[in-house]
């Protein structure tokens, strides 16, 4: 009897110093960057990925910020399956997910078969889909078609971006600055003020960016390609008991970049054959042809060039009809 009992007490005392290892084994794997329990809403409720039978991935809004991932268009290769294009820049990006995108449909009012969701709210509007990426819960890619949960447009897939809410506990912010090439700068922050713990609080976030482009016209003297982007959300929310939760979200945003253009005054002037030093007017865009005040010539709309008199067509331009 006393055998038995020991042998019991023994066993009872090994399987806890077990548990307790692989508890501190979880945590110190957790700690140096092993598997963690990541909650989504993939699936319309609050679930570990590793248990939603889905294709579902998710990136945090820490993870974005350490990226670099400031819009919509920056997740190209970022996530799994996931390829953004657009012919219209990076206010309207168009997502595709396993191949499935609007393809070479270019209208502008034609649906994505991509659904775009921002806090479970749908995005009809494709010009919606280019938004600024600042302070996110994270963002949630499911892959395939997600017409039960989803409804219409997820052939594809869906995308969805959580933005973050008050915690209701202390007060808290952050400020983040960037500087890049051309002449780019970012700047990103937001602060939370609980004005009743526990119960009331409000969050304040906003993004701005704006640089040069990449691309010069010497002609107009100006740049292509540019940042010009700003975007600001206010949220509040209110939790009066465990079961009734309630948030109120007012934002806005504007981006008026100068979009990259494949050719345009000034592109050809280097090539040539008799190329002028003076720079051309900006006002004269579009003109057939421009009087020369010096030489009594005209100076072709499209290459810049002299070669040509007056009334006479540039032969670029004459040869590409």
């Amino acid at each position: 009897m006393f055998k038995s009992v020991l042998l019991a007490t023994t066993a009872a005392a090994a399987i806890q110093i077990v548990s307790a290892s692989a508890a501190q084994a979880q945590a110190s794997d957790a700690e140096a960057g092993g598997l963690e329990e990541i909650i989504v809403t993939a699936q319309k409720r609050a679930e570990n990925i590793q248990d939603i039978p889905a294709a579902v991935s998710a990136i945090s809004g820490d993870e974005l910020l350490n990226r670099g991932i400031v819009q919509t268009s920056d997740l190209a290769g970022a996530l799994p399956n996931l390829q953004v294009t657009s012919a219209y820049g990076t206010t309207q990006p168009n997502f595709s997910l396993r191949g499935i995108s609007v393809a070479n449909e270019f209208s502008a009012s034609t649906a994505s078969p991509v659904g775009v969701y921002v806090d479970e709210v749908y995005q009809s509007f494709r010009a919606s889909h280019g938004q600024q990426l600042y302070d996110l819960e994270r963002v949630e890619v499911l892959r395939g078609p997600q017409g039960t949960l989803y409804g219409r447009n997820t052939t594809g897939g869906a995308i969805n971006f959580i933005t973050r809410k008050p915690r209701l506990g202390d007060a808290e912010g952050y400020l983040t600055t960037g500087y890049g090439n051309y002449d780019t700068y970012s700047l990103q922050g937001a602060a939370e003020a609980t004005l009743v713990p526990d119960t009331f609080g409000i969050r304040i976030a906003g993004t701005r960016a704006k640089g040069d482009g990449y691309t010069f016209n010497p002609t107009q003297n100006r740049d292509f390609a540019t940042t010009d982007s700003l975007s600001g959300r206010i949220t509040a929310r209110w939790k009066p008991t465990e079961t009734l939760d309630i948030s109120l979200k007012l934002f806005g945003a504007k981006a008026d970049p100068r979009q990259d253009i494949p050719y345009g005054i000034g592109y050809l002037h280097a090539s040539c054959p008799a190329r002028s030093k003076r720079k051309a007017d900006p006002s004269s865009q579009g003109s057939a042809a421009r009087p020369c005040r010096r030489a009594g010539r005209s100076a072709c709309c499209c290459c810049g060039c002299r070669a040509v008199r007056r009334r006479r067509r540039c032969r670029r331009r004459r040869d590409a009809r």
